[in-house]
């Protein structure tokens, strides 16, 4: 037997039909997770990713000299010693390889010798040490001891194994006595050596510090870590520009924690403080590589200056007070050679440097090279993982359809079930 079908029914059917595609289109619309969410939890943000080398600044580094010429000045790049002898006599001479005498607050170079020549920075690049990890270190936490800090060549404050230590005890630890072990112990607090090593490199490009390569905390002879005298200059001037730097860096003496609860004093062995009227710094250093090094300061009647040394005989520190002395008095006079850089001059230079997007072509909104707009990288959030990816979970779609009020929302759906239950009555009644 067959069934009759009345004119209009598939007119009726398609009505029928379209009810329902819309009221299934409209909850998948509606259900849709927006992009950034993860699953079950439609508000959710994605989670900011932590850098893995924290810093002070968020500013790109750059991974080479962004300025045009040698940094501070084109005349710091030439051989030999550099001032301008119209404005002021020539510094005495100091048997050194290099040297820079420069004002601690203006940044201006007072004179100069070889001040980008890489050379062995020997202790005094445990500034750099300090000045890349005092902002990330906090100063009341405390360190245990490893056998690798104990083991190290060269001075060292005296650290036991399986001893806790605060950050505090190992900054004067690295200052005064120039410990080693201290070094190696404030390296492994900031995630290891390696790990602090790529930070004070990273610091040392942010401060302008081009010639400088770090190999280790210490200083230690390692082959390729080098510095130069301006570098030297660049990170003193940063760190004395930190209290708690200044602070470790003129302290005389210390009682560092021994057996028990008993101390031992611990004294700075820079001969530049307690010899030198005004004083206030820095870091002295020595290896057979390097030979004396000395990052000095001083102040007087208002003006502070910093002296920096390297390949030095000894005494170390006369040489140093002689290019003082001479800043101080003659050298109030002359006319700068050159300039300490700071952060901000490297990001400057940096960013003007930084190649630009391509302009559009005139009547077109799009851009004229690929290249000029970058692909956007789609957003992980942790909270929604894969089967195969835990912990990370791709942000689902945005969802083409508009979100509706919750309201017309049920109304659909009442809707819906009603034009399903009204199809069901009609293909009964054709039965």
């Amino acid at each position: 037997m067959h069934a009759v079908v009345r004119a209009g029914t598939p007119s009726r059917i398609a009505r029928l039909v379209c009810v329902l595609v819309l009221g299934v289109a409209t909850t998948l619309g509606l259900t849709a997770v927006p992009a950034g969410a993860a699953p079950g939890a439609p508000d959710a943000k994605p989670t900011p990713t932590t850098p893995p080398v924290p810093g002070p600044s968020a500013t790109p580094v750059p991974t080479a000299n962004p300025f045009t010429g040698p940094v501070g000045g084109a005349a710091l790049g030439r051989r030999g010693v550099v001032v301008d002898r119209k404005s002021a006599p020539a510094p005495p001479k100091v048997d050194v390889a290099s040297y820079v005498v420069a004002d601690l607050d203006t940044g201006q170079v007072l004179a100069s010798k070889n001040a980008h020549v890489p050379l062995p920075p020997a202790s005094t690049l445990k500034t750099l040490t300090a000045v890349t990890l005092l902002p990330r270190l906090d100063k009341r936490a405390r360190y245990t001891a490893v056998p690798a800090d104990t083991r190290v060549e060269g001075s060292r404050v005296g650290i036991e194994t399986g001893r806790a230590y605060t950050i505090d005890q190992l900054f004067y630890g690295l200052f005064l006595p120039s410990g080693n072990d201290a070094a190696n112990a404030l390296g492994n607090a900031a995630g290891g050596t390696r790990t602090a090593v790529e930070m004070m490199n990273t610091e040392a490009r942010r401060l302008g510090a081009f010639d400088t390569h770090a190999v280790n905390t210490s200083g230690l002879d390692e082959p390729g870590q080098v510095s130069s005298a301006y570098d030297l200059a660049l990170v003193a001037r940063a760190g004395m520009a930190r209290p708690d730097f200044r602070r470790y860096a003129t302290t005389l003496r210390y009682n560092f924690p021994g057996k028990g609860k008993r101390t031992y004093q611990i004294q700075n062995l820079n001969k530049l403080l307690g010899h030198y009227p005004g004083a206030i710094g820095v870091k002295n250093g020595y290896t057979t590589k390097a030979h004396n090094t000395l990052v000095g300061a001083a102040e007087q009647d208002g003006r502070r200056l910093v002296v920096v040394i390297m390949r030095s005989k000894s005494p170390y520190w006369t040489r140093a007070a002689a290019l003082l002395d001479w800043g101080f008095t003659v050298g109030a006079k002359a006319k700068p050679v050159g300039n300490l850089v700071t952060g901000d001059d490297v990001a400057r230079a940096a960013a003007a440097r930084a190649p630009r997007p391509a302009a559009p072509k005139p009547g077109s909104t799009r851009p004229a090279s690929p290249a000029a707009t970058p692909t956007p990288v789609p957003t992980l959030a942790p909270g929604a993982a894969g089967a195969t990816d835990p912990g990370v979970a791709i942000a689902a779609a945005e969802s083409a359809w508009p979100r509706l009020p919750v309201w017309l929302w049920l109304m659909l759906l009442v809707f819906l079930g009603l034009a399903g239950l009204r199809v069901y009555s009609y293909v009964r009644s054709r039965r």
